[in-house]
C-alpha cells in the first residue's frame, strides 16, 4: 500500500504544478462568457487567490518543414500567477508578449510557451526562431484565401507538463487565441482557472465552502447571491477540483488500493488460522489445569478469558512487530534508497507512509485477533466444565 501511495504521488505531482485547485467548465458547449462583475465576485470571494481566464482549441503548429497538431491554450495575465512556471520551466523565460517588438508592425511581437515533448517532436533547433499556428476559419469557405487564421509566433520558454499534455501544448496569450478561434468579438473562453489560498487548499471543507460559493456566482450575472447552506439549484457550470479533473486516474489508484486491501485480509485471514490452531493445542494441553482451576471453585467465563487474552496478547505483539518491520522498511527506503525501479532508467522505488494505511492495517489484525481467539476461548470454558463434571 505504500509503494502505490508512492506511485501515486509521483504521477499526481506533475499535474499538482499545473492543474489549478478548482477547475470551472461549461456543462453544455465548450465556450461560455462571463461579465466582470461576475468575474470580480469571483475575485473576492474568500479563500480564492487567483482567477485566470483560459480559452483552449486545436490548431496546426508549423516549424520549418515540420508540422503537428497542437493544443492551444490562450492564458491571460493572472495565468503566470496561477501556475508554478519556476517549477516547470526547462529552457527560456516564459513571457507571451514582447514588449520591445510590441509597437513595431513589421516585427513579431507575440511569443509562445512550449510544452518539452512538443520541441522534441519538431526539432525546434534555435527557441527565438517563429512558428505558425493555424486554424480553419469556419466563416470562410475551404477554397478561399483566408480558409485558415494564421499567426506567428516566438517561442520564449520550453516548459515540462504532464505526460499527456507535454507534446501537444502551446501556450500564447487569450487576447491572441480568441483572434485565432474567432471569440475576440465575443470575448468567450474556455475555463475559469481558479487557485485557493494556501490555508484553504488544504482544507477539503473550506475547498467545498468556496465551490458553493463559486456557484452562487456564477448563475447570478449581478455578483454573488448568498443562499441557504447547501441549497441551490443546478448551476450551468462545472466547479471541478483537483481529483475530479482526472477521476479515471483516481479511480484505478483506489481500486488498485483496494484490491492490495482485500488480498492481504485474505493472506491474514488465512495467517489467523494458525493462532486458532496454537491456541486450540494449548487448550488441549491445559485441560488438567483447567479443572484444577475449576475445582478450586474459578468460573467456565473466568477460564475462557484468560484463553482469550491470551490470544489477544499474541494478535497484539505480532501486529505491533510486523507494523514496526513495514514503518521501517518504507523509512528505511525513502532515506537510503536501496531498492531500485527496473528499466533504462533506474530510479529509486517511491514509497509514502499514510496514517489511514496504519490504521486500516491495524483495525484488520485487531479484528482477526479477536475473531481468533473466540473460538478457542468457548472451547476451554466449555471443555474445562465437562471435564469438572466428570471428575466430580
Amino acid at each position: 500500500m505504500s509503494a502505490l501511495n508512492g506511485f501515486e504521488t509521483s504521477i499526481f505531482s506533475s499535474y499538482k504544478k499545473t492543474d489549478p485547485d478548482l477547475l470551472i467548465t461549461p456543462k453544455r458547449g465548450v465556450v461560455f462568457g462571463i461579465t466582470r462583475q461576475q468575474l470580480g465576485a469571483l475575485r473576492k470571494i474568500e479563500g480564492v487567490e487567483v482567477v485566470s481566464e483560459v480559452l483552449t482549441g486545436k490548431a496546426v503548429l508549423k516549424y520549418g518543414d515540420q508540422q503537428t497538431v497542437c493544443t492551444i491554450w490562450g492564458v491571460d495575465e493572472a495565468f503566470g500567477k496561477r501556475i508554478l512556471f519556476d517549477s516547470i520551466v526547462t529552457a527560456g523565460k516564459p513571457m507571451l508578449i514582447d514588449d520591445r517588438t510590441a509597437h513595431n508592425p513589421h516585427l513579431v511581437s507575440n511569443m509562445a510557451i512550449l510544452g518539452e515533448g512538443l520541441v522534441y517532436k519538431l526539432g525546434v533547433g534555435k527557441i527565438d526562431q517563429p512558428i505558425t499556428l493555424m486554424v480553419i476559419n469556419k466563416d470562410a469557405g475551404i477554397h478561399d484565401v483566408d480558409a485558415f487564421r494564421m499567426e506567428e509566433f516566438i517561442p520564449s520558454a520550453i516548459v515540462s507538463l504532464p505526460e499527456d499534455q507535454n507534446s501537444q501544448t502551446v501556450m500564447i496569450g487569450l487576447e491572441q487565441a480568441q483572434m485565432l478561434f474567432g471569440r475576440m468579438e465575443a470575448g468567450e473562453i474556455s475555463q475559469l482557472e481558479v487557485k485557493l489560498k494556501r490555508g484553504v487548499r488544504d482544507n477539503p471543507g473550506a475547498v467545498e465552502g468556496v465551490t458553493l460559493e463559486i456557484k452562487n456566482v456564477l448563475k447570478c450575472p449581478s455578483g454573488p447571491v448568498y443562499l441557504h447552506p447547501r441549497v441551490y439549484q443546478a448551476p450551468s457550470f462545472d466547479v471541478k477540483n483537483q481529483q475530479e479533473q482526472h477521476p479515471l486516474m483516481y479511480k484505478m489508484f483506489n481500486t488498485e488500493k483496494w484490491i492490495s486491501f482485500a488480498i492481504l485480509s485474505f493472506v491474514l485471514l488465512l495467517i489467523s488460522f494458525n493462532l486458532v490452531g496454537a491456541l486450540t493445542l494449548l487448550v488441549m494441553d491445559k485441560r488438567r489445569d483447567f479443572v484444577l482451576f475449576r475445582n478450586l471453585g474459578m468460573e467456565k467465563s473466568a477460564i475462557s478469558w484468560v484463553v482469550f487474552w491470551e490470544g489477544i496478547w499474541v494478535s497484539a505483539w505480532g501486529t505491533a512487530v510486523g507494523l514496526m518491520m513495514g514503518v521501517g522498511l518504507v523509512l528505511l527506503q525513502q532515506k537510503t534508497s536501496w531498492v531500485s525501479t527496473q528499466g533504462t532508467f533506474s530510479i529509486p522505488y517511491p514509497v509514502e507512509l499514510r496514517a489511514e494505511d496504519l490504521l486500516l492495517v491495524l483495525g484488520l489484525n485487531t479484528a482477526l485477533g479477536i475473531l481468533s481467539a473466540v473460538v478457542p476461548a468457548w472451547r476451554a470454558g466449555k471443555l474445562s466444565g465437562e471435564l469438572s463434571s466428570v471428575r466430580q
